[in-house]
């Protein structure tokens, strides 16, 4: 998304993932698995009321990898 104005190299230093489109952002980020799979999504919207569907693949692929992580899945052979 281009000139949305945030410090992307703070983002990417904090896993935080940024959706959205110009002049409307989302921004995203996942905790660890908190209690079994309950784990807490903190959002904030700037100008956008969206989900962040361009980020539901990353909310899996976390997911998968603390799963992995923990076990619980196993990792590709």
């Amino acid at each position: 998304i281009p000139d949305h104005g945030e410090d992307l190299e703070a983002l990417k230093q904090r896993h935080i993932l940024v959706d959205g489109q110009p002049g409307e952002l989302l921004l995203q980020i996942f905790s660890e698995n908190q209690l079994g799979p309950i784990f807490f999504e903190f959002i904030q919207r700037k100008g956008n009321q969206g989900f962040g569907e361009g980020n539901f693949k990353a909310l899996f692929e976390t997911m998968e990898l603390d799963q992995m992580r923990r076990g619980v899945l196993k990792t590709p052979a």
